[in-house]
């Protein structure tokens, strides 16, 4: 057809970039960006083993009693299993048990959540598995399966988003049940921590994890709630900020709400500083440029992404009416099709075809081959 045959020509000399190439890519985001969006922010915040423990004392106090918390070890790279890599549980900790030998201990495995993922313990039923082909693959390579026994592992799911967990908690609601045949399905239950529904006032007293739990709830705030929050973040650590423990919680806590956040924008930033004190340790950091730099940035980016949309909409529009001009009434069907466009370089070409087609059927032909 003279119209596919156009498109060829045009496709030699023009190449438009889609939606999806003209967004920025992980490849393209400096890296900064990339360890403060809300798993890395979470992994790394408690892969630390003293604000773990202080987590795990507030979430599960019966835990203080029974776990010997001070010798609680973070298990680094333990899932190692290169088809399963891609679901790499968050933090999974090794704790021996009170008054016992290093050889019997709890695991305590936790997924971050910032969504209600239905599949959930699924995951973590992989998760579970995996330790326990490691530890029994240990065991056998020491001779000692004679009396290994596996150990226990207690999941626990920590959710903040803006609406509360809906998914499961128990395993055994992901089995289709078959009437006479339920005790024999396996079944175990995660222990839920749901931020939403937490409110402020019965986060921990502890100025550290306090401004980490209250920074994860925020992030899901409308703007003028979450700039509440910071500021109030900001005056709990603000005697302290002196002390480059708390100075380094309140930065990163900032680069997290600007990287993670889609309410809390560049203007947002602007206007905590600006309640901040003249004299804050904030005001005079290279850090501060930083974030200024990192919340333009991120402005620019969703202008951007808007600025695509909003192209993408006129030129339909514009399709549409070249079609209607050139052919008559567009079937139902086809504008439908059309308005569903996310390319740009899809669209010109479609535009393309639309001046130079002889009859609707072959603009028709040249839709179907993209779709």
């Amino acid at each position: 057809m003279a119209c596919h045959a156009l498109l060829a020509t045009r496709q030699s000399e023009v190449k438009l970039m889609s939606r999806d190439e003209q967004q920025p890519t992980p490849e393209d985001t400096p890296e900064i960006i990339k360890q403060f969006q809300h798993d890395p922010y979470f992994r790394s915040t408690f892969s630390e083993p003293e604000m773990f423990r202080k987590l795990l004392v507030w979430l599960l106090p019966m835990l203080a009693e029974l776990l010997d918390l001070d010798r609680l070890e973070l298990e680094k790279d333990s899932l190692l299993d290169e088809q399963l890599k891609a679901y790499y549980t968050d933090l999974l900790y090794k704790i021996p048990i009170r008054g016992t030998n290093e050889n019997i201990v709890v695991f305590v495995l936790v997924e971050h959540k910032t969504s209600s993922e239905r599949w959930t313990m699924f995951q973590i039923l992989r998760y579970i598995v995996l330790v326990w082909q490691r530890e029994y693959n240990i065991a056998k390579e020491q001779g000692l399966l004679a009396d290994f026994m596996l150990p226990l592992i207690l999941p626990v799911i920590i959710y903040h988003g803006e609406r509360k967990y809906t998914a499961t908690t128990r395993f055994g609601e992901l089995i289709r049940p078959v009437e006479g045949f339920v005790k024999y399905s396996p079944d175990f239950e995660g222990i839920l921590y749901d931020l939403t529904l937490t409110t402020e006032n019965d986060l921990p007293e502890d100025l550290e994890l306090y401004a980490v739990l209250s920074v994860m709830q925020a992030v899901f705030r409308k703007r003028k709630d979450a700039v509440d929050r910071i500021m109030r973040i900001y005056h709990k650590l603000r005697p302290k900020l002196h002390e480059k423990k708390y100075l380094d919680r309140w930065m990163n806590l900032l680069r997290y709400m600007i990287n993670s956040s889609k309410y809390f924008t560049y203007q947002d930033l602007i206007e905590v500083k600006n309640q901040m004190s003249d004299t804050d340790i904030f005001t005079i950091s290279p850090c501060g440029e930083e974030l200024m730099a990192i919340g333009y940035a991120k402005g620019e980016a969703i202008g951007l992404e808007k600025g695509i949309e909003k192209g993408l909409e006129k030129g339909i529009e514009t399709l549409l009416l070249i079609l209607i001009k050139n052919f008559g009434e567009v079937p139902p069907a086809i504008s439908e099709k059309l308005r569903s466009i996310h390319d740009l370089d899809e669209l010109g070409q479609l535009t393309c075809c639309a001046l130079n087609c002889t009859t609707m059927d072959e603009f028709i032909e040249t839709l179907r081959s993209f779709r």
